[in-house]
């Protein structure tokens, strides 16, 4: 079992590189850090020219999208498409890992290729996603405001909606 490579020996030390394997073995982070693996080595991977105007954006089921800098890279990369899931694959080892790309338009979304940390960095912006907003109730008084001023309404059942949305989120 691979906890058993990274349990502690009386009078064994054992290196860093040696324990992440093993670790991320046992908590199941190997396909995660695959899958990091292609956005860090991105330049490696499919060279310095192909990296320059693209950049990974997100692995989904063996999907990689990729944004493209410029129309006409977009062109050239879907002839090259299987060639790069093949390079991909070959530089991330076995089991493969990409079966296909997804190419996107935009070029403002791609970070410096020699950067590995920024497009880390990125890649993690976008995939965060805000925190569901909760609704807020008026007070009394403000309901009372926001009921007036929903009377303004003539459809009676527009005008309940109105007032009963406003007061829920304070509006």
């Amino acid at each position: 079992m691979a906890r058993d490579r990274y349990e502690r020996h009386e009078g064994e030390a054992r290196g860093l590189a040696e324990l992440l394997p093993a670790l991320a073995e046992v908590h199941g982070l190997g396909p995660v850090m695959r899958a990091q693996r292609v956005l860090l080595e991105w330049h490696h991977l499919v060279g310095p020219t192909v990296a320059r105007v693209t950049a990974p954006d997100g692995l989904h089921r063996g999907v990689l999208s990729v944004w493209v800098k410029t129309s006409p890279w977009m062109q050239e990369l879907r002839a090259m498409k299987d060639r790069l899931v093949a390079d991909i694959n070959a530089g991330l080892g076995d089991p493969p890992l990409v079966t296909d790309l997804r190419l996107h338009f935009g070029g403002g979304r791609l970070v410096a290729a020699d950067d590995p940390v920024a497009q880390l960095r990125a890649w993690m912006r976008r995939r965060q996603r805000p925190a569901p907003r909760r609704p807020t109730p008026a007070g009394p008084e403000r309901a009372q405001t926001i009921a007036a001023e929903a009377d303004a309404v003539e459809d009676e059942e527009l005008r309940a909606l109105i007032a009963a949305v406003r007061t829920r989120w304070d509006r």
